[in-house]
């Protein structure tokens, strides 16, 4: 059996500010219990840069490899996260949201999460500088799905562009903003340069994943260690694994019913798919 790969999704490290955050916010003390279980139990960390190269070479990932990355680019990876990584001798890579450097972050208000200080450029600049590997998360934090053809290729060339620009190295990673991708906005990635993409689906990952749907298990202050053991084990929490497969079948059959892709359909709520489904067919 091919080995399967967890990718941790981490987000800020920090005390959650609301309810609503709390998904996305790992403690600092957690964070630290969590690097310390990693290295315990003998996990190996790589970058997504190192996981690929091996793959792409057909050679077998070290046991017990796992990926650490984190989403946004908040001022606490530079000030909380790395010194953790730093003591414990441990990779990362960091999916930053380039139009939002040196500034306070507001792409989840929306979601009535308060904004919280995004990374400064010198400190990108210095968390590259010590081994964590830099990728894009968009310009803007938009719904790449709802872009015009020259507004989706500014949020992926330009964000790119001015990474590689600060951090003068390629940016060979991509991470969806909020995991929202279809057809249009996969295939616009790879046009734009990059290598590899992370998603936010559940799972495990394996030489077969395809290199622009990456899986990742989330973590937030919801993770415990016994569900951080879970995700390290099965790239879910527990009961989430099955609720996303149930779903990727539904989706896969209602898209061949459709003759449509099923990745254009994977992001979109299912009732109202399947009530058209039944509509038609009346």
């Amino acid at each position: 059996m091919p080995t399967r790969i967890p990718i941790l999704m981490y987000h800020a490290i920090a005390d959650a500010s609301c309810e609503r955050e709390a998904r996305y916010t790992t403690t600092p003390t957690a964070f630290a219990e969590q690097m310390q279980d990693l290295v315990d139990s003998g996990f190996k960390s790589l970058s997504l840069s190192q996981l690929q190269g091996l793959w792409a070479r057909g050679a077998t990932p070290p046991p017990r490899s796992v990926v650490i990355t984190f989403d946004d680019g908040f001022a606490c990876l530079h000030e909380t996260a790395a010194p953790i990584l730093r003591q414990h001798g441990l990779r990362a890579s960091v999916f930053a949201i380039s139009g939002y450097l040196d500034r306070m972050g507001r792409h989840d208000a929306d979601l009535g999460i308060p904004a919280r200080p995004m990374l400064a450029r010198s400190q990108l600049l210095e968390l590259h500088e010590s081994g964590i590997e830099i990728g894009s998360h968009s310009v803007n934090h938009p719904d790449l799905r709802s872009l015009t053809p020259a507004g989706l290729r500014y949020e992926l060339e330009r964000s790119r562009g001015d990474l590689e620009d600060l951090i003068g190295a390629p940016v060979r990673g991509f991470s969806y903003p909020r995991g929202l991708v279809d057809r249009t906005v996969h295939d616009a990635v790879r046009e734009a340069g990059y290598l590899w993409a992370c998603s936010t689906r559940p799972g495990l990952n394996n030489r077969q994943t395809c290199r622009f749907t990456l899986r990742r298990a989330q973590v937030g202050q919801q993770t415990d260690r016994s569900a951080f053991v879970t995700l390290l084990r099965q790239g879910a929490a527990p009961g989430t694994l099955a609720a996303a497969r149930i779903r990727e079948k539904l989706v896969f059959m209602l898209a061949t019913l459709g003759g449509r892709d099923p990745m254009d359909l994977y992001n979109r709520p299912l009732r109202r798919e399947v009530a058209a489904r039944w509509l038609h067919r009346a």
